[in-house]
């Protein structure tokens, strides 16, 4: 059941997940991770098939491919865990430049990064990846287009309605500086809200982890009980 959740939550974000809309550089790279936990999800489902009718059928291969498959899930699992966790600081500021080329390169440019971004600023409440002096160099205020040549910190540039923190701020949208920022907009960068927003929920993710691993491990010595089981009582038939 939980594979076929995930490979139907991965489709659906695929085929109809608009607001869901990549904001990374790669769009490819978005579609990657969704092929990938797409692929996930169809082994956890053959996984849970396999299972099932080999303790119905107590069939021995069955219930082996099952132990094999669980066992790989598992140590799969527990690599990619570590991994995330010795590179946390370079995958944190690789997804900051990610984010901060998406916005200088595709934002008015690319819709549905563009509607995806506006979302992201206006519910956490942040301007740019690092800040709103993001937007200077960017596609949306005609960065090597030949519209606004933007070179110094003086230079005036303008920022997306998605940054006002007021209802009416349409004098705010016009900035002067990188350095300093008029009090209509939001000044936070939303990358490292966005790793705030993620790490708010570290002890929900890490219950959840951790209950998927102890099923897993419990899984895997069902399985071989049985599996043994079923074995000796073929050979006491025999």
């Amino acid at each position: 059941m939980l594979g076929g959740a995930l490979l139907g939550l991965a489709l659906w974000v695929y085929i109809d997940g608009y607001s869901m809309a990549p904001v990374t550089k790669d769009i490819h790279s978005y579609n990657y991770l969704l092929f990938f936990f797409m692929a996930v999800g169809a082994v956890m489902f053959v996984m849970g098939f396999l299972g099932c009718c080999g303790a119905c059928q107590e069939s021995q291969c069955m219930l082996a491919t099952f132990f094999a498959l669980v066992f790989v899930v598992f140590v799969g699992q527990i690599i990619a865990g570590v991994w995330l966790v010795t590179h946390e600081e370079r995958f944190k500021e690789a997804f900051e430049d990610s984010l901060t080329l998406s916005i200088q390169k595709d934002y008015s440019r690319i819709e549905l990064k563009t509607n995806a971004f506006d979302v992201i600023q206006t519910r956490l409440k942040c301007c740019g990846s690092s800040g709103p002096q993001d937007w200077a160099d960017s596609y949306f205020n005609g960065h090597n287009l030949g519209v606004v040549p933007l070179s110094g910190s003086t230079i005036e540039y303008l920022v997306p309605a998605s940054c006002c923190s007021e209802e009416s701020c349409t004098e705010s949208l016009k900035l002067k500086s990188r350095e300093t920022f008029p009090d209509g907009i939001h000044k936070k960068g939303c990358a490292k809200q966005m790793v705030h927003f993620i790490q708010e929920y570290n002890i929900v993710v890490l219950i959840v982890i951790i209950a998927i691993l102890l099923i897993e491990v419990l899984a895997m010595i069902f399985s071989m009980v049985l599996c043994c089981t079923v074995r000796r009582i073929d050979n006491v038939k025999a």
